[in-house]
């Protein structure tokens, strides 16, 4: 794996003192000439994020941080407007996401600005699984259908712990796991975290967690063992960007814009084709440290509260209902957003109001429209 590519992408509004953490990690285990860092900056990014990617480049690390306007410049290439990426959003990370795959690098490693891969561990060789056909790991069942990644750590407190996305329909029941051992084509690879781990605002709000140790070794997810995947620190193989895209949120449902579940939407959907084209899902390594930025977990949790409501109408199609064509992963996510439609449009009940099947049409409007990007990069558009 030693002669392997990766593009590492990350949006901020912040300065990223993580990427001096990232080059540090990539110099120390020989990896700096094989990572070319994406940098997505928003109207509200401060000169310091660009003056920090200045000083990287000029120690040698392959560091690109494009203007709003080269953002523009280049998406128009592709046929895509600037609204179909908004400013002030999270949503900014899916120019990187076509960045990297126009590169052709072997694989993407996304990050938040506030996930730092630790001193002791080869984050770049944890995530390059993902190019392998022969991952010996244990997998994954459970008799719930879903896995907490989070009993793969150890807390400062007692009390079950639930990633963010996780159904709430599937929690505080017996999963009953079960692990076998197999070798696995590792597609996807999600990193867990310690300090704060990756959870909802309701449970900041209740019973805040302190994650202190990794206690299970990495396992690859079975066929009842879903799991919510985000973009904190996350690789995939090329092929699977072509069904990456990160959802847009904004929309209004309820009386409030839903936000914060761009990257489960798209961590869930992703999941959904890897599984229909015979790729498995890895969790565990590379653990990041999970240094947390300020947030208001009101606010937070009255934007995520409609997004977890779509979830649990959304999740039992799509993990056992779903039927999924295609052989490439821009052909499956195209088949899964016609999906969408028209579970939208079939499924009657109080929950599916007009506003809600206006989002999962607008949704699979922009995910056809990210696979025609993708398509136009590859020549076959």
């Amino acid at each position: 794996m030693t002669d392997r590519t990766a593009a590492l992408v990350l949006t901020t509004i912040n300065d990223p003192v993580v990427l001096d953490a990232c080059y540090e990690n990539f110099a120390r285990y020989g990896h700096l000439d094989q990572v070319t860092c994406y940098l997505i900056i928003d109207k509200k990014t401060p000169d310091a994020a660009i003056e920090r990617c200045r000083t990287l480049q000029s120690r040698g690390w392959d560091v690109r941080c494009p203007s709003l306007a080269e953002q523009d410049a280049y998406t128009g290439r592709f046929g895509l407007s600037p609204a179909f990426i908004p400013l002030n959003s999270d949503n900014r990370r899916n120019v990187g996401y076509l960045m990297a795959y126009e590169s052709g690098a072997d694989f993407v490693i996304s990050i938040d600005d506030d996930n730092f891969p630790h001193a002791d561990e080869d984050f770049f060789a944890e995530h390059a699984v993902v190019c392998r056909d022969d991952v010996d790991t244990p997998l994954v069942q459970t008799e719930t259908g879903y896995f907490n990644i989070c009993t793969m750590l150890d807390f400062a407190k007692p009390g079950p712990v639930y990633p963010r996305g996780f159904p709430y329909a599937a929690r505080h029941r017996a999963e009953n796991a079960t692990r076998q051992e197999s070798l696995a084509p590792v597609h996807i690879n999600a990193g867990l975290w310690l300090k704060d781990p990756d959870c909802d605002a309701i449970t900041w709000l209740v019973n805040p967690p302190q994650a202190t140790a990794v206690t299970a070794p990495s396992v690859t997810l079975g066929a009842k063992a879903w799991s919510p995947i985000n973009t904190q620190n996350t690789a995939l193989r090329r092929d699977a960007l072509g069904a990456y895209y990160f959802v847009r949120m904004g929309y209004e449902i309820g009386g409030n814009a839903i936000d914060r579940y761009g990257d489960i939407f798209s961590g869930y959907f992703v999941q959904a084709c890897a599984r229909h084209l015979g790729g498995a899902i890895r969790v565990g390594t590379p653990v990041a440290e999970h240094r947390r930025n300020s947030h208001s977990y009101l606010n937070d949790a009255t934007r995520e509260w409609a997004c977890i409501l779509l979830l649990e109408e959304v999740l039992p199609w799509l993990t056992t209902q779903a039927r999924l064509s295609g052989t490439t992963y821009a052909d499956t996510y195209d088949a899964l957003s016609h999906g969408l439609e028209e579970l939208a449009e079939r499924t009657s009940s109080r929950f599916w109001s007009d506003a809600v099947r206006g989002f999962f049409h607008q949704m699979a409007h922009c995910m056809r429209q990210w696979t025609r990007a993708c398509r136009t990069i590859d020549g076959c558009a």
